[in-house]
């Protein structure tokens, strides 16, 4: 005998010994039932039906109850457990392509492109932020929009390219959702950013002595084989000017530029713009800088740890940059704080040696100031700004 046969005997034996017939029956007949359904886990909800006579009763009366006799006819349902998991509703947003490449383009182009979405979960997708980049506008997707499930969407961007060329520029957005396994989706724009106008000189280094301050032609030139027309030219004050003819369209310009001397005195330094219709690069800047008649070397004096009434000396050169002879017909300060204690000349050059004298100090003052002016003879004068700092 098998121990799954002596276990059902037993059981049988404890039954009867204990009950009346009828009662032992069911009780039997029930516990036997019990018993194979605990051979089958996992397996489907199902009830199972057993005839009850009239000395029947329930077999599993609640705890502290005694079991009560069944009604005639009346079932009793055993239901077994289901096997697996219920699971919720969600959002789910999936990008076509996260990165979009431009590929090369030219310095200035404006392009357009989009990143294509769609909603493959069983709830709605909800779009809570977007953001974009510098260079970068977004359209066609706002906070707030909702898409269905199995809706699709598309973020269009509008890209501006940067003026100067660069072989790898990364620009990223990001759109945040109530995907719960997703909630930032990062967006690359992608592109190398190349020169589709070359010009030359790419800047201009001016002499004051020399005629049209040694200014040279600039020649501007279609890198693809593009025409292109020139519709405006302009330099920091107007100090440098340039005829063109905006309806004349061509592969290659060459531009003589004419320079305002007097004008380049008062702007040293500046910029020259000149705007274009190439589709890849609709305007070009040059820096100009001019050569000054006179350099002042430190152009600026700035001292640490000054106390009031002991003076602190340092030297200044003076040089003109064109060699030619010059005399420095005074030397003073705007506050007086400065004062000059030498002056030596050697070559076409001057060393000057001045003394700084930090006035008394008010309470709680930890920064003086002053100016110093060097004036040449028969030229403008030369301004040295000081800075100084209390112990």
């Amino acid at each position: 005998m098998s121990a799954s046969s002596r276990r059902k005997d037993a059981v049988v034996r404890r039954i009867r010994g204990g009950l009346p017939w009828g009662l032992g029956l069911l009780s039997l007949g029930l516990v036997l039932t019990w018993m194979a359904g605990c051979q089958q886990p996992g397996a489907k909800s199902e009830t199972a039906t057993v005839p009850q006579g009239p000395e029947a009763a329930v077999a599993t009366p609640k705890t502290g109850e005694q079991a009560q006799p069944a009604a005639p006819d009346a079932q009793v349902k055993v239901v077994r457990p289901t096997q697996g998991k219920v699971r919720g509703t969600r959002p789910r947003i999936t990008v076509e392509k996260d990165v979009c490449d431009l590929g090369e383009i030219g310095v200035d182009a404006k392009l357009t492109g989009e990143f294509k979405f769609s909603n493959t979960g069983n709830a709605p997708l909800k779009i809570l932020l977007v953001r974009g980049c510098c260079g970068v506008t977004t359209k066609g997707v706002d906070a707030g929009q909702e898409y269905a499930p199995g809706q699709s969407g598309a973020l269009e961007f509008d890209y501006q390219a940067m003026s100067i060329p660069n072989p790898a520029v990364t620009r990223l957005l990001y759109l945040q959702t109530n995907d719960p396994e997703r909630s930032i989706i990062t967006l690359s724009i992608k592109a190398a950013i190349v020169r589709r106008v070359d010009f030359k000189p790419e800047s201009l280094k001016l002499v004051l002595k020399q005629a049209n301050a040694g200014c040279p032609d600039i020649t501007l030139k279609s890198l693809n084989g593009k025409p292109f027309s020139i519709t405006d030219f302009k330099a920091t004050a107007g100090a440098i000017t340039a005829d063109f003819n905006p309806q004349a369209k061509a592969t290659e310009f060459v531009l003589k530029p004419k320079a305002d001397l007097a004008k380049l005195e008062q702007n040293m330094r500046g910029r020259i713009s000149i705007t274009l219709t190439h589709p890849e690069c609709n305007n070009v800047d040059l820096l100009y800088d001019v050569l000054p008649e006179f350099t002042v070397s430190p152009p600026s004096i700035m001292m640490f740890g000054l106390k009031a009434g002991q003076g602190v000396q340092r030297d200044i050169w003076v040089l003109n940059n064109y060699q030619d002879d010059f005399e420095i017909e005074s030397v003073s300060s705007s506050k007086g704080i400065i004062k000059l204690v030498e002056k030596t000349k050697v070559d076409n050059r001057y060393q000057l040696r001045v003394e700084v004298n930090p006035p008394s100090r008010k309470r709680d003052e930890t920064l003086t100031s002053d100016t110093l002016e060097i004036k040449i003879k028969g030229a403008k004068t030369l301004t040295v700004p000081f800075r100084g700092f209390y112990q």
